[in-house]
C-alpha cells in the first residue's frame, strides 16, 4: 500500500514529542515500514523584542549572495568586495592611513562619509552605532568636524594609494587596510596595469537572522535582523503513513494527541497542492522560482491566483499589501482552515 498524509491534532509545544514518541512506537512494534515523514512546519519572524541588528555596507559593485527577506545563519557568506585592479602603469608614489566612517540620520533618510586621514589624529571612541552631533570634532587636527546629528554605521581602515602613471597623471585608489599588502607595495614600487593592488573582500553573517538589503546611489546595506523560531500551524503536524486500524490507534494513543483531523470519524487525506505546499514549506522539496511580471495595481479584498514559491496553484483574497516591500498579505484556504501568507508581487497574479 502508498503511504498518504495525514494531520495530527496535539497539544501545543508538544508537536516534537509527539513526533519522537512515534518514531519509537513505531520502531517498537516493528511499524516503521508503515510510516514515512513526520512534518512539523515553522517559520522565522523578526523578534521585535531584539532591538540588536548587524549590519554591513557594501560598494554598489560588490556582489551580494543573499536575497532581501532570506534566512542566514552565522558565518554565511553574504557579499565580496572585488579585488581592486590596477588601471594604468606606474610608480606608488604615496601611501596614507584613512579612516572612512559612514554616519546616517536618526531619521533614516540621509547619510553621510567621512575620509579622514589618520595623521590627523582621529577621535577615540567613533565606533558603529556611536551617537554623533553636529559641530563635533573627528579629528584632533581643525577641519574634520561632523556636520549633522546621526548615529555611525560603518569604520573602516583604509590605505589610500597614489600611482604616478606612465602617462604623467595620478591615479588615486582606496583599498581595505586588511586586504592591502603592505609587504608588497611600497613608496617607489613599479605596477602594471591589470596587477591586483587589493584582494577581495569578503563579509560573513556574524549571527543568525533575516535579510534586509537597502539599495542607496553609491552603495547597498545589508541588515540582520535577529529572529525567532514559531509554528506555522500550532497545535498540528503532519504525517505520512499507511494507515489502517491498527497503525491509526497506534498514533491515537500515544501521549499529547488529540486526534487525527477527521471527517465523521475517517482521517482526511492531504489534496496534492497541500502535500506540495508543505513539502516546499518544510524544506523537503525544492522549486524554481519563475520570472513574472511585477505590477501593483491589485486593491485589497482582491481575490488572486498564486504562480510562485510553495503555495502555487492556490488562490486566495489579499487582505494586505505593502508597495515599499513589494509583498501582499493573501489569506488562502489550506488543510480545511484560512491560512494567511506573505507573497512578493512577482509571486500572484490576477484572476480573469
Amino acid at each position: 500500500m502508498r503511504k498518504k498524509w495525514y494531520i495530527l491534532q496535539t497539544f501545543s509545544g508538544m508537536e516534537y514529542k509527539v513526533k519522537e514518541l512515534i518514531e519509537e512506537k513505531a520502531k517498537l512494534y516493528d511499524k516503521e515500514k508503515m510510516f514515512g515523514k513526520i512534518l512539523i512546519p515553522e517559520e522565522s519572524e523578526i523578534d521585535l523584542t531584539n532591538k540588536k541588528t548587524d549590519r554591513i555596507v557594501v560598494s554598489e559593485e560588490a556582489q551580494v549572495f543573499v536575497k532581501n527577506g532570506e534566512n542566514v545563519k552565522k558565518g554565511d557568506l553574504l557579499a565580496e568586495e572585488p579585488p581592486v585592479i590596477v588601471k594604468n602603469a606606474g610608480i606608488i608614489s604615496e601611501i596614507k592611513n584613512f579612516r572612512k566612517i559612514i554616519v546616517e540620520t536618526k531619521d533614516k533618510k540621509f547619510t553621510k562619509t567621512f575620509l579622514i586621514p589618520e595623521s590627523a589624529k582621529i577621535i577615540g571612541g567613533l565606533k558603529v552605532n556611536s551617537r554623533i552631533h553636529a559641530g563635533i570634532p573627528l579629528a584632533r587636527e581643525d577641519g574634520y568636524e561632523a556636520d549633522l546629528d546621526g548615529i555611525i554605521i560603518s569604520v573602516e581602515k583604509l590605505k589610500r594609494v597614489t600611482i604616478q602613471t606612465e602617462n604623467n597623471t595620478k591615479d588615486v585608489y582606496l583599498i581595505f587596510k586588511d586586504n592591502f599588502d603592505s609587504a608588497a607595495f611600497r613608496k617607489g614600487t613599479y605596477v602594471e596595469k591589470g596587477q591586483i593592488l587589493g584582494n577581495k573582500r569578503q563579509y560573513k553573517a556574524k549571527s543568525s537572522g533575516k535579510v534586509e538589503i537597502r539599495d542607496f546611489a553609491s552603495r547597498k546595506e545589508i541588515i540582520i535582523l535577529k529572529t525567532k523560531i514559531s509554528r506555522l500551524f500550532p497545535g498540528y503536524m503532519f504525517i505520512e503513513m499507511i494507515l489502517n486500524k491498527e497503525t491509526q490507534e497506534m498514533v491515537k494513543n500515544i501521549p499529547y494527541v488529540i486526534n487525527f483531523i477527521n471527517i465523521g470519524g475517517t482521517p482526511v487525506q492531504l489534496k496534492t497542492k497541500e502535500v506540495k505546499a508543505l513539502l516546499r514549506l518544510t524544506g523537503e522539496e525544492g522549486y524554481e522560482v519563475k520570472e513574472s511580471k511585477l505590477r501593483a495595481d491589485y486593491v485589497i479584498g482582491e481575490h488572486v491566483r498564486i504562480i510562485n514559491g510553495p503555495f502555487e496553484f492556490f488562490t486566495g483574497k489579499i487582505t494586505n499589501i505593502d508597495l515599499h516591500k513589494q509583498t501582499v498579505k493573501v489569506t488562502i484556504n489550506m488543510f480545511g482552515r484560512e491560512t494567511e501568507v506573505e507573497l512578493g508581487l512577482t509571486e500572484i497574479e490576477k484572476i480573469d
